[in-house]
């Protein structure tokens, strides 16, 4: 691998095919939208893709969490040309485009609702950087030119860029990208926690979040592949519960890194599943793995490595890529296998024990689960079960004896929004954590959304005009979105938090 630099832009280049592969990634994902503007980076890749001549080259693009990558195979001169044609629709953002885009995002059905690597990530950090995964946002329809180009002027420069190229690199290659001062990734501050969690949400599956102080552990590496390898033993082969486990390291500053272990379970079996990973981790961390469970993740590694040589390059020239925008340091696959053939049990044990305290175990809302012994349970949403004080508005008495379902109340108080839900259960928004204020497409009422997961709908047919407007005189105007253009749908419901 080499690097050299294009335009202010970092290039990490190696040998490769006479058809090339090129990606050019820029550090902006979901996690850096906020909940009104969610699925603009996205909207930013359409535009630019849209932007380009028809073509029978091979290329695309993606949009994810914490990554935006444009990406094309061909022959070297067709590569260069869509780069280069990448760069310009950055430069100047096609947003004549803007209303067509919006209805291909909306018949893609893009939003990132029902996530289980999102409902972990709002576990911890709630409506905020990676917990945005857990909703999809208001919809599209709400996103508006200003909106737009000032995210792709934030994010999509070449301050924050940086291009992997396999094959041989042709000379003239441009990156002309827009520059501005390099735009700084805010982590927002997860909820405390000093003792393990477990939580509940809409997502699909099981899971199991740790949090790590370091990005490069080749311990915990290996310790998470055991325990997915013991997992999909106890419940897919010994017991039928399961078919497949997947895991995601996701690394939100230099010291900052969550691991994510995912498992799909049969239908109303997901509380066995959650029981099975959870004693799983907790018995490697008290024990540690074997050394023949040590020898075999270490061997898959390396058959993984050997399979696909061609593969494996351009996973090591992404990863360079993308060490390079996250200020991450760059770890050679040669080198991590040496580092994996060097873990002991003691050392995974250890690894394991000490993100304990910051696990958090996730089980779908459908699901009745008892928890388990030393882990407390932990709402997504600021569930609470007083309210503040405040002027109480009801729903009319007849709806209320007629509608279990309706026997909802709302108090508006000096320090926030609370509601009593048709359960019972009180859920409190403070005003400063009202991150956005959602139109109902009937004009007559709003979702109040917090930044603690809580949604509260308020609306006349419900509470009556006096509590609409007892509610919009606390919250500043901005942070009310305006409804869409009659030629765009309205949001769906699963996206915004509700209670």
């Amino acid at each position: 691998m080499q690097r050299i630099d294009i335009d202010g832009v970092p290039v990490f280049t190696a040998p490769g095919p006479d058809r090339v592969t090129a990606a050019l990634v820029f550090g902006v994902g979901h996690r850096d939208e906020t909940f009104a503007t969610a699925q603009v980076t996205h909207l930013v890749e359409h535009l630019v893709m849209g932007a380009l001549p028809k073509s029978h080259l091979k290329c695309n693009a993606v949009t994810d969490v914490d990554v935006t990558a444009f990406y094309a195979t061909g022959r070297p001169e067709a590569v260069t040309a869509f780069l280069e044609g990448i760069c310009r629709a950055l430069t100047d953002l096609p947003t004549e485009r803007l209303e067509q885009e919006i209805g291909v995002l909306q018949a893609e059905d893009c939003s990132t609702g029902n996530s289980t690597y999102g409902s972990l990530w709002a576990a911890r950090y709630q409506l905020a950087g990676p917990g945005l995964v857990a909703t999809g946002g208001p919809g599209a329809a709400f996103l508006t030119e200003d909106v737009v180009r000032a995210h792709a002027r934030r994010w999509f420069v070449r301050e924050n860029a940086a291009l992997w190229w396999h094959g041989e690199l042709p000379p003239g290659l441009s990156l002309s990208l827009p520059s501005v001062p390099r735009p700084v990734r805010a982590l927002p501050p997860p909820r405390p926690q000093s003792v393990p969690v477990w939580t509940q949400y809409f997502a699909p599956g099981v899971g199991l979040l740790l949090g790590t102080g370091n990005t490069y552990d080749p311990a915990m590496s290996v310790g998470i592949e055991v325990l997915k390898e013991r997992v999909r033993d106890i419940a897919r082969h010994a017991r039928g519960l399961s078919y497949h486990a997947d895991s995601m390291a996701l690394d939100l500053t230099p010291t900052t890194r969550e691991v994510g272990v995912i498992i799909d379970a049969r239908e109303g079996q997901e509380s066995e599943v959650a029981q099975i990973l959870w004693e799983q981790y907790a018995a490697l961390g008290a024990s540690g793995p074997t050394a023949e469970e040590i020898a075999h993740a270490v061997d898959g590694f390396a058959e993984e490595l050997d399979g696909d040589p061609e593969g494996v390059t351009q996973a090591e020239l992404a990863d360079a890529a993308y060490c390079a925008i996250a200020g991450i340091p760059f770890h050679p696959v040669a080198g991590v296998l040496d580092d994996w053939r060097a873990v002991t049990p003691e050392r995974v044990a250890a690894a394991l024990r000490a993100a304990h305290d910051t696990a958090v175990l996730y089980v779908p809302e459908t699901v009745r689960f008892p928890g388990i012994y030393g882990l407390h349970r932990r709402w997504m949403c600021n569930r609470r079960e007083d309210l503040p004080r405040g002027t109480t508005f009801r729903t009319p008495a007849f709806t209320r004896l007629v509608n279990k379902a309706a026997r909802v109340s709302i108090v508006v108080g000096d320090d926030g929004l609370g509601e009593r839900d048709a359960d019972g259960d009180g859920h409190f928004i403070p005003w400063p954590e009202v991150e956005a204020v959602v139109p109902v497409d009937d004009g007559k009422g709003f979702h109040v959304v917090g930044r603690n997961m809580c949604g509260i709908v308020v609306h006349e047919e419900m509470y009556g005009r006096r509590a609409v407007e007892a509610v919009r005189a606390r919250i500043p105007g901005h942070l009310f979105l305006a409804p869409p253009a009659a030629s765009r749908t309205m949001p769906v419901a699963p996206g915004v938090p509700v209670g």
